[in-house]
């Protein structure tokens, strides 16, 4: 068993709130029409796609001079202020076959989370919402303020903007820096949506600044409030966790529910399906 008893406790209550990282997509692979293995790229490969287009030979010579963020900063400002040379890219490269999403273990557990109305997530792209259309799962998504609002059964929330919202995507130093603020309507929605529920973060990093700082502002200023919900508020699934992952995530009060890197689809995948059964 790898889902923590209370975990499916608070499923049953609809107090689960999902938070999707990068992992989710990246465990989804397929044959482009040239018969070359793809799948749903990884925040490096981003950051490399960057450092190609600004003409390093290789991401390690732009790592050499800034940190991910720091690159991806350089290349909004060579490039007039846009990104979009880079997230057209990205939409290029992330249009998978639908049986390739229909299929996929995680995104396949994710849609049969009944319980579970908001899925909060940071990835640009759609295989979120195009998995919940092929299993025919009613949402919405809700990248900005106006979308907010409307009773509906379910939403998914993009965190971080995405490729149909260009706009409000979070993607270089100056994107977190201003997030930093917590000021945004998609930062008072986590905050509220955060009051009564338990975080799950599946295939995520926890290395999204912003993300880092509102989760320690909240567990800081709500955990022990009288008639507050007791027990563990969030917890992470990370592949072979050592004593690293473990006093880092311990100090935000984030349980680590650890899953083995052999098998971190699978075993992700196994994790969604013990807490709804």
């Amino acid at each position: 068993m790898i889902c923590p008893v209370e975990l499916r406790w608070r499923y049953r209550e609809e107090r689960i709130l999902p938070f999707i990282g990068a992992g989710s997509s990246m465990s989804v692979s397929w044959s482009d029409s040239y018969g070359v293995n793809r799948k749903g790229p990884s925040w490096e490969d981003l950051v490399a796609q960057a450092a190609h287009l600004l003409g390093f030979e290789h991401p390690s010579l732009a790592r050499v001079r800034g940190a991910d963020l720091q690159i991806l900063e350089y290349f909004k400002r060579k490039n007039n202020q846009e990104t979009a040379k880079l997230t057209n890219w990205l939409g290029k490269y992330m249009d998978p076959p639908d049986d390739a999403l229909r299929n996929a273990p995680i995104l396949r557990e994710l849609v049969a989370l009944d319980k579970c109305r908001f899925f909060y997530t940071t990835n640009f792209d759609n295989f979120l919402e195009r998995v919940f259309a092929l299993h025919k799962r009613p949402h919405s998504v809700v990248a900005f303020e106006a979308e907010m609002g409307i009773e509906r059964t379910c939403e998914i929330v993009k965190f971080h903007g995405d490729l149909d919202h260009p706009s409000q995507i979070v993607l270089t130093e100056s994107d977190y820096e201003k997030r930093l603020a917590l000021s945004t309507p998609m930062d008072h929605r986590l905050r509220a949506d955060l009051l009564g529920r338990v975080v799950l973060f599946i295939g995520y990093s926890f290395r999204d600044p912003n993300v880092s700082y509102l989760f320690r502002l909240f567990t800081d200023q709500h955990w022990e409030q009288p008639n507050s919900l007791g027990g563990d508020r969030a917890y992470i699934a990370v592949s072979d966790p050592s004593d690293f992952e473990y006093e880092l995530f311990e100090a935000r009060r984030i349980r680590v529910i650890p899953i083995s890197g052999k098998n971190r689809t699978e075993e992700m995948a196994q994790l969604l399906n013990e807490m709804r059964s």
